[in-house]
């Protein structure tokens, strides 16, 4: 009887090693894969040619702050790009609550990301508006808001608006804000501010 107790615990110890291995691969290996698709994203950030910020925090103006992913500064304001990493085959829609995800045919739901992108968006205008002085605001400001993914995941039935793939982020980014014109100098007063916001937002958040 003493025996089968300490087979079955040398099995059961078994058991568990080979479940936290295994789950220590597929986390390395999502890891891997997230890291190289990071670089790709930042790869295209970088020729595009314009200014962009990382990592933004700022307070959402209801006592609460967002994390923005990037922050690209365009002629006529700036773009609130939030990035996907979802693999598979997607599929969404503005105003479908629900988007779904295939993976080798079984389905995953998850949250329609647009609406946390438009949060976030409102969150940035906000800040222009009221924690940023008098004398930044501008009429010719304007904050627009997009979902990318990369190139992890496609979407078989048609990328709905306000969405792009990383591949053809400058191309979109072309033709919606002409990237290329010069920006002027109240809209880069306004992209100084709102960077400094972030840093003291972020030292606030730390501590």
């Amino acid at each position: 009887m003493e025996t089968l107790r300490s087979q079955a615990g040398f099995y059961g110890l078994l058991l568990v090693a080979l479940v936290v291995i295994i789950g220590s691969i597929w986390y390395a290996r999502n890891q891997i894969k997230k890291t190289r698709h990071q670089r790709h994203i930042h790869k295209v950030l970088e020729s595009l040619g314009v200014k962009y910020l990382r990592d933004i925090v700022l307070p959402d103006g209801l006592e609460g702050v967002v994390f923005i992913d990037y922050l690209l500064l365009v002629p006529d304001g700036v773009v609130v790009l939030d990035i996907n990493y979802a693999e598979g085959h997607l599929f969404g829609g503005i105003s479908v609550d629900q988007w779904t995800q295939v993976i080798n045919n079984k389905t995953y739901k998850f949250s329609n990301p647009l609406y946390n992108n438009e949060t976030k968006c409102q969150a940035v205008t906000w800040n222009v508006q009221n924690n940023l002085g008098d004398d930044t605001i501008s009429d010719d400001w304007h904050t627009h808001g997009l979902v990318v993914f990369s190139n992890a995941g496609n979407f078989p039935k048609g990328i709905p608006d306000n969405v792009s793939m990383i591949d053809e982020l400058k191309e979109n980014l072309e033709k919606s804000f002409v990237i290329s014109s010069p920006v002027k100098d109240q809209n880069r007063q306004i992209w100084d501010k709102l960077h400094d916001l972030s840093i003291t937002t972020q030292t606030e958040v730390r501590h």
